[in-house]
């Protein structure tokens, strides 16, 4: 059944009385058209997907269609037919998310005979339906309407349907030009100049912060929120898991607002000991863990996010709200406990209630359940912090966070204004209930947050009381919500989605925003995704860490027979690339069968399907899949291998119990299957696996985000950029740090050509010789310094790479500079290499092998500071020479130890400081910091990393760790490689480059 969306006022999709399709067989003009689904298709009363409209592949936003109705009509409705009929879906495009095919942000305007102007009431923001229907309580009159949307992507709609009737007594429309035209794309190289003044444009995002991962004692999580730079996290809690119903007072007898403020202001003399809330029931969940999507001990969170000095959002959940004042006195108690526990504890300040409160999955609430709760909670959490205040002489100050709502909601957003200053009493009151305004916001490119949250703000002005404006944040924002990511080809590495995730933060901090929290920090693992989200920003193992390269693959070049298809014998070859695939069409259940040879026991297998771009998941995965073993001449299902809608290219299925056979049996009763590689372990994969809830790598969107958060979180003073590009996919700002001292420069470009920008900073009387640097991230780096310059004169020079993002760093006063060179350097081996000494070579190599301990080899290297004022370094550099032991890049985690003494002649893989005595990664503990990723080439050169921070944060020595670690399933592309770096021993030493006040 086709899903229709009504805006304005019918409920159905009926057409209005005495008009008729007036678009039918108009013509139309396009921004951009795929070449077999030309514009034609949108008037040709043909709803189907092969008559429909496609804008470019390769088109950027906004797209933009133009119906030329050649007369002037009476227009009572617009019906845009987009997606694909569900009668027309294939097998494999029925499980996608509701929407996946459909154009998802789009709005109406109309020509006024002066000006296209926007229909009110049409833009639509995260549509997931096939069908949208406007309907306009006034008849627009008009000659020509146009469509706009700013989907990132091409978009495509089978039909424009407009409804009305011929408006009488009108001449013919005067000739009107298309204002839309098919663009090219532009190849080559291109210029542009801008120019920096001290002029003041505005200030930067207050808040850059992460949603909360996995969050354990004795994890890394704390390092890698620290390496972030972020100054908020958004800690994910719920009533029923620390303060359930049966901790605080449960009294029908509350029938009125007296009862409730008279037990309220006795519970308020004594909060922590009143015959109310039961904090003996309540204080032991709080450090305990509690396993969710988010695992974590809440006191271990709020320690450390206090001591990292991150600004909390204590994300509280409940939907339990009616308007009896027996169940407002219950969920006061409630929140007020959480508040006052987390005010004294971790210093909390924002509070948010029930997540997403009007999304269908989420309660869903009324509006009138919540803004009523709003009245309650948002008075608890400041009586709550009003009395820690004084019980315990802080000075912290309550804001509340709200709606929280998930999409765009101009109804929800309204109401919530008109009772923003009303209290619970029903009485007006001089403050406003909520302090951040905060919505979530997903499926927009850059482009479509140039005026969002302005138009958010004119809804909050025009229903505020006071026509006050409130701080506009995101408390959740992506380029894709992961329902609709998991189907796509791009990964949080993609070019095409870390570009657009910084002109997000760069769209959305011109406009005004207040904040920006990134879901979410690490892609950690639910019910619905249990191998783990694919639009976590940082890699986790899912709890359950597999190594499949410690254990011996008994299906390796074992022979393979299959029921159809071509290759079936490249599963067992060990090459899980595109090109060694067994592949097979048909509607028929197809399977391919893998002799062992002899009876062995196997107890997991690993099954890499569809292509190989996908490190989670990829559109031609294959979904419907099982595991058989062959006993007693007869086929068996492996309990613990059935999956009926697999989400992930890499499957890794544990048995329930190990079998013992002599065939494995792989089955599928998809359309189209693609199997790149099948591994089988014997049952020493079941006992061995590792509960791990570290994070074990960073994505290049997350690197966007430690950039930015590096130069424009805080509230900073943004300066007049202005550039002479008009080009939407060039994004340009620049801050200025009061703190250290350095203006920052914003720079991405979401093309696929070069950039060179002439930068004028002359205004910003930067001395001779300041260093500059550019840190990068793109499809060859991510996020080392890749560019340094000294500056002379009032321009600097940057070539901006296809589809990258840039952090330009530049100091604002006089810095000198020095060099320190490496006072130690080895290479140390693990397995039977673990107690000797390799400190004496000219060269360090770098290597991962989960098989083969020997091959095991971290890089140290150790810097003697005991001679510098660490505390007012200005800028500090590493450097370090290496490249790869062939073409293919070879990418690695650098840490960074704190005074740790080590001796070059002595050093060995078990004396090292803060290694694995088990395999090659690094223990953390309160000295050790991450201080970046470097990619090495075949190219011998040198490769930089801004360690500032960390630097400052050192006393006597800085010790640095160059380690490939294990990132995630199926990391093996490295095996049997190695990244070389050269030592102090060398012709090309290591050094650490410090900059300081003159």
């Amino acid at each position: 059944m086709r899903q229709i969306i009504v805006i304005f006022m019918l409920a159905g999709y009926f057409p209005i009385v005495s008009s008729q399709n007036i678009a039918w067989n108009k013509p139309v003009t396009v921004s951009s058209q795929e070449k077999s689904y030309p514009a034609k298709n949108l008037t040709d009363g043909q709803i189907t997907r092969e008559s429909c409209w496609m804008s470019a592949k390769e088109a950027r936003p906004p797209h933009i269609i133009e119906v030329d109705l050649q007369k002037y009509y009476n227009i009572g409705a617009v019906v845009v037919h987009t997606g694909i009929p569900e009668s027309e879906l294939r097998a494999d495009e029925k499980d996608k998310a509701a929407g996946f095919w459909s154009v998802k942000h789009l709005k109406l305007q109309y020509w006024d005979d002066a000006n296209w102007t926007d229909i009110s009431g049409t833009e639509v923001f995260e549509n997931r339906q096939t069908v949208i229907r406007f309907d306009f309580a006034t008849p627009i009159t008009s000659f020509c309407l146009r469509l706009l949307s700013n989907d990132g992507e091409s978009i495509r709609i089978m039909e424009m349907e407009i409804w009305g009737s011929l408006t009488p007594n009108m001449p013919l429309p005067p000739s009107l030009s298309p204002s839309v035209a098919a663009k090219s794309v532009p190849e080559g190289k291109r210029q542009a100049s801008v120019t920096v003044t001290k002029r003041n444009a505005g200030t930067t995002l207050k808040y850059v912060g992460y949603n909360q991962g996995y969050y354990m004692p004795g994890g890394n999580a704390s390092a890698w929120i620290a390496y972030s730079g972020v100054n908020s996290m958004r800690v994910w809690t719920s009533l029923n898991d620390y303060v359930p119903e049966n901790a605080v007072e449960n009294a029908e007898n509350v029938k009125r607002v007296e009862d409730f403020d008279a037990r309220k202001e006795k519970l308020r003399h004594s909060p922590e000991n009143n015959p109310y809330i039961r904090w003996e029931s309540i204080l032991p969940a709080f450090s305990k863990p509690l396993e969710s999507t988010n695992t974590m001990v809440f006191d271990y969170a709020l320690e450390e996010l206090q001591r990292l000095k991150i600004d909390v959002v204590l994300q509280i959940g409940s939907t339990d709200f009616n308007d009896t004042w027996a169940n407002k006195w219950k969920q006061w108690q409630r929140y007020y406990a959480m508040a006052f526990y987390a005010g004294k504890k971790g210093g909390v300040e924002m509070f948010a209630m029930q997540n997403e409160p009007n999304h269908r999955h989420s309660g869903p609430m009324t509006i009138e359940q919540w803004t009523d709760g709003m009245k309650i909670v948002s008075d608890a959490v400041r009586c709550a912090l009003e009395d820690v205040n004084k019980l315990y002489d802080k000075s912290l100050q309550a804001k509340f966070v709200g709606p929280v709502t998930a999409g765009s909601n101009n109804n929800w957003w309204a109401e919530i204004m008109k009772q923003i200053r009303t209290d619970y009493h029903g009485k007006k009151i001089d403050y406003d209930l909520i302090d951040i305004f905060s919505t979530h916001s997903y499926n927009l490119p850059a482009a479509g947050y140039l005026s969002k949250i302005s138009d958010i703000r004119g809804i909050i002005t025009a229903n505020h009381p006071q026509h006050r404006e409130l701080p506009v944040v995101f408390t959740e924002i992506g380029r894709w919500m992961n329902a609709y990511l998991i189907d796509r080809e791009e990964t949080m590495d993609s070019p095409s989605l870390f570009t657009e995730w910084a002109g997000i933060y760069a769209n959305n901090m011109k406009n005004g925003g207040y904040g920006m929290w990134a879901f979410k920090f690490a892609n950690t693992a639910s019910s619905t995704y249990p191998r783990g989200i694919k639009s976590g920003h940082h890699l986790t193992w899912q709890k359950e860490k597999i190594v499949e390269g410690a254990f011996t693959n008994i299906a390796a070049g074992k022979p393979v027979k299959a029921s159809e298809g071509v290759t079936p014998h490249l599963v067992t070859d060990g090459d899980k690339s595109d090109l060694s695939a067994w592949t097979c069409s048909s509607d028929r259940e197809k399977w391919i069968e893998i002799d062992l040879g002899k009876k062995q026991t196997v107890g997991s297998a690993i099954i890499y399907t569809g292509s190989s771009y996908g490190l989670y998941t990829g559109p031609d995965r294959v979904r419907s899949l099982k595991l058989q073993y062959r006993k007693n001449n007869t086929w068996t299902d492996i309990e613990g291998t059935i999956q009926t809608k697999y989400l992930y290219v890499q499957a890794y299925l544990p048995f329930k119990e190990p079998v013992a056979t002599d065939k494995i049996r792989f089955v599928s009763g998809d359309e189209n299957v693609k199997v790149r590689e099948i591994k089988l372990f014997g049952s020493a994969s079941l006992s061995k696996q590792q509960n791990c809830y570290d994070i074990s790598g960073i994505q290049r969107t997350g690197e966007v985000v430690r950039l930015f958060a590096k130069g424009f979180k805080n509230g900073r003073d943004l300066m007049e950029t202005t550039c002479t590009a008009d080009d939407a996919d060039l994004d340009v700002c620049t801050s200025f740090d009061a703190t250290d001292h350095i203006y920052y420069m914003w720079i991405v470009q979401r093309n696929l050509f070069t950039y060179h920008l002439d930068i004028n900073i002359s205004d910003l009387e930067i001395a001779d010789g300041a260093p500059v640097t550019v840190e990068e991230v793109s499809p060859s780096c991510h996020g080392e310094v890749a560019y340094r310059h000294t500056y002379e004169g009032h321009n600097l020079k940057i070539a901006v790479p296809p589809q990258s993002v840039l952090l330009v760093s530049i100091p604002a006063i006089r810095l000198a500079k020095g060099i320190v060179e490496t006072a130690a350097d080895a290479v140390v081996k693990y397995g039977k290499n673990i107690g000797k000494n390799f400190g004496n070579q000219t060269t360090m190599a770098v290597e991962l092998n989960s098989g083969t301990a020997e091959k095991n080899q971290v890089a140290c290297l150790k810097f003697d500071l005991s001679g510098t004022d660490v505390h007012h370094v200005g800028k500090a550099l590493i450097a370090i020479n290496g490249n790869s032991s062939d073409t293919v890049p070879f990418k690695l985690h650098v840490y960074a130890v704190a005074d740790r003494q080590w001796n070059e002649k002595e050093i060995t893989w078990a004396t090292a400081p803060n290694l694995s005595a088990h395999e090659s990664q690094v223990i953390f503990d309160k000295n050790v910091s991450i201080a970046g990723q470097i990619v090495l080439n075949h190219r011998k050169e040198y490769h930089c990393l801004d360690v500032t921070n960390l630097v400052r944060r050192a006393d006597k020595s800085i010790t640095f760790l160059f380690v490939r670690e294990l990132r995630q399933l199926g990391d093996d592309i490295d095996m049997d490689r190695k990244g070389i770096l050269y030592a102090r021993e060398s012709e090309s030493p290591p050094y650490l480059e410090l900059w300081t006040p003159q």
